[in-house]
């Protein structure tokens, strides 16, 4: 159920319109009346309502003040301004901020203000749920992305030591190489280059402490690369030490 706030200083403008909209029928809820803006935004810093009929004049703070400090503060709320025929230039500033609707408060009848209220929460409610759908939207985008991503590095983990490129895994998950690229430094941080030499160096490093004593010549094939020169070039990068250096006293 929406809530909504009556912000008037006049006393009969405002219980009359409280009283003359049936709140119930429109499924919505009364949370609080003000006589000025200041008083009005301590009630929807309070109560947060979803609607706020405000009135344009009004003393210690009027309805343009009150909603340029709900910008500055970034309050979302949705304002229906309530307005006389005299208050033209008020109203059409007004809009320039977003403003939902207004009602010619001295002119219009019940069934006039309950349309124009029963209007606005619709929107709002539409916009809800479009909102909520987007979000489902993209939290199962993500999701899926990062599926394609702990696809990718299962594949990898298996497949280090093969002649293996991004098109490879692009082609094998069905997708292209520049978005999976881009997923790769989206979810990882790092570049698919680095997330495969970040692994190899890892199997590598396992392989130098194995029980087997491997030639780095060995762990460097089996590990993806081709050259060893190459291997122990990237090794050193990576850890600071040369394999040998690293077999004979680095650690896990």
């Amino acid at each position: 159920m929406l809530k909504v706030l009556v912000v008037d200083d006049e006393f009969i403008v405002r219980t009359g319109l409280i009283n003359c909209i049936d709140w119930e029928a429109l499924h919505l809820k009364l949370v609080g009346e003000a006589s000025n803006g200041r008083e009005a935004l301590n009630l929807i810093r309070e109560n947060t309502p979803d609607i706020v009929l405000l009135d344009m004049i009004m003393p210690e703070m009027n309805g343009m003040e009150l909603i340029e400090k709900l910008e500055e503060l970034n309050i979302q709320t949705n304002i229906i301004i309530l307005s006389c025929h005299e208050d033209y230039n008020y109203v059409r500033d007004a809009f320039k901020k977003g403003v939902r609707d207004y009602i010619l408060k001295l002119s219009a009848t019940p069934e006039e203000i309950s349309g124009i209220i029963r209007d606005v929460s619709l929107k709002i409610i539409k916009d809800h749920q479009e909102s909520s759908a987007g979000s489902l939207h993209k939290l199962s985008e993500q999701k899926k992305m990062r599926s394609d991503i702990a696809d990718a590095l299962r594949y990898m983990e298996t497949h280090y030591k093969d002649n293996l490129t991004l098109s490879d895994i692009a082609s094998l998950i069905h997708m292209s190489k520049n978005h999976l690229s881009y997923l790769f430094q989206k979810e990882t941080g790092r570049s698919f280059s680095d997330c495969l030499t970040e692994l190899r160096i890892a199997k590598a490093k396992e392989l130098l402490h194995a029980e087997t004593r491997y030639t780095i010549a060995e762990i460097a094939e089996m590990t993806g690369f081709s050259d060893t020169g190459y291997f122990c070039k990237v090794f050193k990068k990576s850890t600071g030490m040369s394999p040998n250096h690293y077999r004979q006293g680095g650690a896990l």
